[in-house]
């Protein structure tokens, strides 16, 4: 019993760690894609594609992660 409560509280803090990383990482990631937005509007079309898929690459990463820690945690 102890060393299943245990191992459950392993698996709490790690996927708790993975949500809390991946909130600060979605905190940058609206900024990159702003960024990107906003270089759109004043016409800097080519920097601003990279800006908005690499800012859609890390959501997409950050979701998958997220999800997976969810599904690790039960």
């Amino acid at each position: 019993m102890k060393l299943e409560k245990k191992e459950r509280i392993i698996r709490n803090q790690n996927s708790r760690s993975i949500l809390v990383r991946n909130r600060k990482i979605n905190k940058m990631n609206i900024f990159i894609l702003g960024a990107g937005f906003l270089l759109m509007f004043l016409g800097q079309n080519q920097v601003a594609s990279i800006l908005i898929w690499a800012g859609v690459a890390i959501f997409m990463y950050t979701l998958l992660t997220s999800i997976f820690a969810r599904r690790a945690k039960m």
